[in-house]
């Protein structure tokens, strides 16, 4: 069976695990499983949920650091994690958990081929969220995720190839061949090994399915047994979010936007105009944010 088809059939862990066996794909750490328990308990105990952020003395202080940026916007500038998780909630708290442990679990911010992935998933994260505020059918949270999520199989695979940057390049140009290149190199591609991350995770079965499917537009138009509504609105976001984070950043679109935007503009009902607007709009909230990372 081909690697592509890995998460589109029904196979055991065991049969995954051996497809994967030469590529690690980190479990899902301690604190994110502890605070997913914890979210699903009536009567959530936010003592136990800063205990176990502040066991953790880095976590702890990036969870400060996140909870004060521009993106929360709160009044006041929280001092603590206690004073953080009561302003902020569990929600909120996750998605900030997520950004910080995933990239604990894939390089570090001290490997410096991974420093513009790092960059466009955190602005993608934001830029998601915003584009599912406006959106029925969607949840700015599963988006937030995907958006934090959705390449984290690049950072795998760039860790485990040495050629696979070049091999990147070379897919980024040549959007009708996004997977099929890696597959024909790697026996498996950066959204399999992405989504079985996310499966890992625990992370909810339509944003898994989401980044299965990321650079599959075909999800708009022909059934697939894992293409749900939301599924279909996350991986229409998803291209969208890129452009506008590319073009915030200065960087040159991928061919992919070129070749599928239409499709994914149409589902949404949306125009071009429309899209450049909202990234009108949001060009001040990531100028706030991006000052205050480099702060």
């Amino acid at each position: 069976m081909e690697m592509t088809d890995i998460l589109d059939a029904d196979l055991s862990e065991s049969a995954a695990a051996e497809a994967l066996k030469d590529i690690a794909i980190p479990p899902c750490p301690g604190i994110v499983a502890g605070l997913l328990a914890e979210a699903q308990r009536e009567d959530i105990d936010f003592i136990r949920i800063s205990r176990l952020i502040t066991g953790d003395v880095a976590l702890a202080a990036a969870v400060l650091k996140s909870a004060n940026s521009p993106f929360f916007a709160l009044r006041r500038k929280v001092q603590s994690v206690q004073q953080a998780v009561a302003v902020l909630g569990l929600r909120n708290l996750l998605k900030i958990v997520y950004g910080i442990v995933l990239r604990q679990s894939l390089g570090g911010a001290d490997a410096p081929q991974l420093a513009r992935f790092w960059e466009r998933s955190n602005y993608n994260a934001v830029v998601s969220a915003y584009l599912a505020g406006r959106l029925p059918g969607v949840t700015s949270d599963d988006a937030y995720t995907l958006g934090l999520f959705h390449d984290a199989g690049i950072a795998i695979l760039m860790q485990k190839f040495p050629d696979y940057r070049e091999t990147l390049m070379q897919a980024n140009a040549e959007p009708q061949a996004a997977t099929a290149i890696e597959d024909a190199r790697y026996h498996t591609s950066h959204v399999v090994v992405g989504a079985l991350l996310a499966r890992g995770w625990y992370l909810p079965g339509q944003v898994v399915w989401a980044i299965r499917y990321h650079h599959d537009p075909s999800v708009f138009t022909a059934p697939r047994k894992h293409a749900t509504p939301d599924v279909c609105l996350l991986v229409a976001i998803r291209l969208i979010s890129e452009h506008i984070v590319a073009r915030f950043l200065g960087y040159p679109d991928d061919a992919e936007w070129e070749q599928h935007k239409e499709a994914a503009l149409a589902h949404l009902g949306w125009f071009e105009d429309d899209v450049e607007d909202l990234a009108r709009g949001l060009a001040v909230d990531l100028r706030d944010i991006q000052a205050y990372r480099a702060g």
